[in-house]
């Protein structure tokens, strides 16, 4: 992920590290731990704040240059959509749960999980989908 971006995108609104933590809900440290690449930002919280700077999520992680204005048609993630997204690209493709899961280095019990909407999947996960199946994040997740 550009973590660059985080921090570019809250300068240029005007916003401190504590004003995005507080639009988060979350302790300053634990945003600037995401700002500077220390931890990795959870998907719903990267949502969040690409609603609430109007930005794609391609273009806050670095997976596109276009940092157009953008509004979202919800303010949280529908799991149950992201599944099917999911879902429906891989059977598009022709692929099997083994060949994504084999393309994200997981398992295949964790594609079927994200799948079937058992659990959301990770940032890690979802940033190593879109980069490998040149796939949009906001388009996975709904935002499109």
């Amino acid at each position: 992920m550009n973590f660059d971006r985080l921090k570019e995108r809250r300068s240029y609104e005007g916003y401190t590290q504590q004003n995005v933590a507080d639009i988060l809900h979350v302790q300053r440290a634990t945003y600037a731990g995401w700002e500077t690449g220390k931890d990795i930002m959870p998907l719903r919280q990267l949502y969040k704040i690409a609603n609430s700077y109007q930005i794609s999520l391609d273009y806050l992680t670095g997976l596109s240059d276009n940092d157009t204005k953008m509004k979202s048609k919800s303010k949280t993630i529908d799991i149950n959509k992201v599944a099917e997204n999911l879902k429906n690209f891989r059977k598009k493709k022709h692929l099997t749960q083994e060949q994504v899961a084999k393309a994200l280095q997981t398992t295949q019990s964790n594609i079927h999980k994200y799948e079937t909407g058992k659990c959301l999947i990770t940032t890690m996960y979802a940033l190593e989908f879109a980069k490998q199946f040149s796939y949009s994040l906001d388009e996975l997740l709904g935002r499109k």
